[in-house]
């Protein structure tokens, strides 16, 4: 084999190591930053996220000296409140290195504290905040001159710490309405502040202290969150420079769709300015939440890596990589003709987060696809402990598509597991081998202008991509339905064939003529049917029907989702993996696949809007569920999924309450082994009183329909407001959305108005829109449009005084974003 054109240097010449992320799994999380940076907020975020005890300076320190600190302040002295002060805070770390949020006050600033913290960050994630300096000023009404004066103090934090993350404004930072600060909940844009900071955060300490980065009690194949992008088919990441976003030319928010990734390539960099590229990461996630791969475009950078270059240099680009690493990213590309000792630092200090082995064949360097080099090249990366690799060449004939698939082919056949291969020509030349490649292939976006874009950057959208896919038949149009008693109004059809559209599916989601539970007797023998969606009343009838069936759809003993299990000519049905590769493929159907994502909308909805003084704890937390439908079950599982172990239900048919009580009950008891009290129980009517030895409800989830549903008579249900005694308010959840302004909303708005109690309303568009994202998802294995779908949703809802005005459906946009 040729050898691989990577270096090493020589033992003399070690650099100062890359900071170490890889700790204990309940190692505890400690907050830097300066006044104003969002320590306690998020502070109380992290410890949510990650079910720990949360402790800060202020409260150790009273705790440990029987003081406040401006009481010691004022009865010892200066001299002896900073001796203090920093005594307390080293104990404070040090005897709670785990299980444990940690805040830092202005201890940090200390030279003593922050050598501390450096040694403290060989073993536990240290995570700086950093928040924009004038919305700091604003907040705490500083002069300019003590606005400048904590600006300075702030970048110590840096050199103490291995994490950054960029707390944005709420919305602010993407330009939108902020109507959320208005005191008026009655607004449709009305949440608590925190709601975007809560699911940003949240993200990110689950992923960089290795917690669970999915949703509870996922486990399907079919599910996105579970199965990373590498390990799916025909994968996109967009492609953004940091020059594009810095020219703001770029309109960011379209990024929300078009891509399983983003990758964010540094093109300019200064050290003085790092600060800009965290937040540019923050919003990036905020607004697509999907992973980010960091990327370094050494050309741009004058960093040329197989020629001599200066120490200075090559320093250049291991702080750019170093960077990415402290932005907790999911991916980093790294070159692998860099430094090769170097380069296992990288590695060996990535934390959480996954490494692309990346290499660019130059032209001139005179390396084929058939060559062993390219070869040895990805044996190489594997060895370096790469978790992927990236392999690119600019294609000078058609044929160069032709030998990477072989070089592909070449790498699949080898024995064993190794790294997945991402491997394509570029140029427009190349373009067909980016249809083909299945992971992460690199893509541009319609929102990025064409000319910010470099002469090898992508030249196709992911739309392009898949349909390409579909006019070579690799992916095949399918038929997808919907089933249940009332669907003629059904706004299902509308998101749909509006997310096939915007994908480059060829697929149809339609109506039946006729809405039978017989239709499916009728799809199984169609190769083409993709799946349906089931609605009332046939959730729980057809979910007893079905062989194969998740075990969220065990536990609730309801569906909403169908999707066919298909088989090989020799009829043996594919294993699920195999299955979930095959969506958008046709072919026999042998069996059906149950599914539900009504729990999930309902999980996702009471989360987001759940404030941190809400949240969840298995002892305190309190939740009621109205109804005992499908829907209803759904949301009892949501709130078991997200920790409540207090939920009531109330049911106008008492037996039907009791016998979905029972079914719960003993679902957790041989779940979860859990004993004593019954998780879920029955009240027998409105007029009880609430137990007086549990808490209020913070999360109440209506499931009863508002209009009738075949022979059954509306509910037009209301709450008793003396269940509505909780002090810090909470989530209530109208899943019904005909009429969309029910009894029971109309009732909150005018109880939250009278007592300004903090409740957040949910009606039921925002339920069917996100249970819609998870369907797309599950029956398509894309990543769904949520802004378009939601746009959609909005556009097509007829009420009984017509359709929603431009005002409203701009509003309400405005707060989904």
């Amino acid at each position: 084999m040729s050898p691989i054109p990577l270096r090493a240097t020589p033992a003399a010449k070690m650099h100062a190591p890359i900071s170490k992320r890889n700790f204990s799994p309940d190692a505890s999380l400690v907050l830097v930053g300066i006044r104003g940076s969002g320590k306690r907020s998020l502070g109380f975020i992290a410890a949510a996220a990650l079910n720990r005890r949360f402790i800060t300076e202020d409260y150790y320190f009273k705790e440990v000296t029987g003081h406040t600190r401006h009481e010691f302040l004022q009865k010892f002295g200066s001299h002896e409140f900073q001796r203090r002060d920093i005594e307390v805070l080293k104990m404070m770390l040090n005897n709670h290195r785990s299980h444990c949020v940690i805040e830092c006050g202005l201890g940090s600033l200390t030279r003593v504290i922050q050598e501390h913290l450096r040694q403290y960050s060989q073993t536990n994630p240290v995570v700086y905040l950093l928040r924009d300096m004038d919305q700091i000023q604003r907040l705490l009404r500083l002069q300019d001159s003590s606005a400048k004066r904590l600006e300075n103090g702030d970048p110590y934090h840096r050199t103490c710490s291995n994490f950054e993350f960029y707390n944005l404004e709420e919305n602010g930072a993407l330009g939108l309405s902020q109507d959320e600060d208005s005191p008026d909940r009655r607004s449709v844009n009305y949440s608590f502040k925190l709601k975007d900071a809560k699911e940003d955060f949240t993200r990110f300490v689950r992923f960089i202290t290795g917690a669970t980065t999915t949703d509870p009690g996922f486990d399907s194949p079919f599910v996105l969150l579970e199965t990373p992008p590498e390990k799916r088919s025909y994968t996109h990441s967009v492609f953004v420079r940091l020059s594009s976003i810095d020219s703001d030319e770029v309109d960011l928010s379209k990024l929300e769709s078009g891509s399983d990734a983003i990758e964010l390539c540094i093109d300019s960099w200064n050290p003085d300015a790092v600060s800009a590229v965290a937040k540019h990461v923050s919003v990036l996630r905020r607004i697509a939440k999907v992973p980010i791969i960091y990327s370094i475009d050494i050309r741009a950078l004058d960093i040329d890596p197989h020629n001599s270059q200066s120490e200075n240099t090559r320093d250049v680009y291991f702080q750019i990589i170093e960077y990415g690493l402290r932005l907790g990213v999911e991916y980093l590309s790294i070159d692998l003709g860099q430094d090769h000792t170097r380069l296992v630092q990288v590695v060996q200090n990535r934390g959480m987060t996954k490494i692309i082995g990346h290499y660019m064949l130059e032209p001139s360097s005179g390396v084929s696809w058939e060559d062993d080099t390219c070869l040895s090249i990805y044996l190489e990366a594997e060895r370096l402990g790469c978790q992927l690799v990236r392999i690119l060449r600019t294609a000078t004939t058609r044929d160069d598509n032709d030998s990477v698939r072989k070089f592909v082919d070449r790498i699949k056949s080898l024995s064993g597991t190794h790294p997945p291969i991402i491997a394509f020509n570029v140029s427009l030349i190349g373009r067909s081998s980016q249809v083909f490649n299945c992971n992460l292939t690199s893509v541009t976006h319609p929102a990025i202008p064409r000319h910010l874009q470099k002469d090898n950057d992508p030249q196709i959208t992911s739309q392009d991509a898949v349909r390409a896919l579909c006019q070579s038949y690799i992916l095949d149009p399918l038929k997808f339905f919907i089933l249940g008693a009332s669907v003629a109004y059904s706004i299902s059809p509308a998101m749909h064939n509006a997310a096939y559209r915007s994908c480059g599916l060829e697929h149809v989601y339609r109506i039946p003529d006729k809405p039978s539970v017989a239709n499916l007797d009728e799809w199984r023998h169609d190769p083409h049917f993709g799946g349906c969606s089931v609605v009332q009343p046939w959730r729980v009838q057809v979910a007893s029907q079905l062989t194969y069936k998740s075990r969220h759809v065990e536990a609730i003993g309801a569906i909403n989702t169908i999707m066919p299990l298909r088989a090989s000519a020799d009829g043996n049905i594919y294993p699920l993996l195999e299955q979930a590769s095959r969506r958008n493929q046709a072919g026999r159907i042998a069996a059906w696949w149950g599914e539900n994502t009504d729990w999930i909308s309902i999980m996702v909805c009471l989360r987001r809007n759940l404030s941190p003084r809400n949240a969840i704890s298995p002892v305190r937390t309190t939740g009621l569920v109205i109804g005992a439908g499908g829907m209803a079950r759904a949301a009892i599982y949501a709130m078991l999924q997200l920790g409540c172990r207090k939920i009531f239900i109330l049911n106008r048919t008492l037996s039907r309450a009791e016998e979905v009580a029972r079914h719960f009950n003993s679902w957790v008891a041989a779940e979860h082994t859990e004993s004593g009290a019954a998780v879920v129980r029955v009240l027998r009517s409105a007029d009880e009183p609430w137990p007086t030895e549990l808490a209020f409800p913070s999360m109440i989830v209506s499931s009863v329909p508002e209009s009738s549903v075949q022979d059954r008579p509306p509910a037009n249900f209301v709450m008793p407001e003396q269940w509505l005694g909780s002090p810090s308010g909470g989530v209530v959840l109208e899943l019904s959305y005909k009429p969309l302004n029910t009894p029971l909303l109309n009732q909150l708005r005018r109880y939250r108005a009278e007592t300004d109690s903090p409740w957040v309303l949910v009606d039921g568009l925002e339920i069917v829109a996100e249970q819609g994202f998870a369907q797309y998802e599950l029956m398509t294995g894309r990543k769904a449009p949520r802004r378009l779908m939601m746009t959609e949703v909005l556009r097509n809802y007829v009420a009984e005084d017509g359709p929603l005005g431009e005002k409203t459906i701009k509003a309400r946009l405005e707060m989904f974003t």
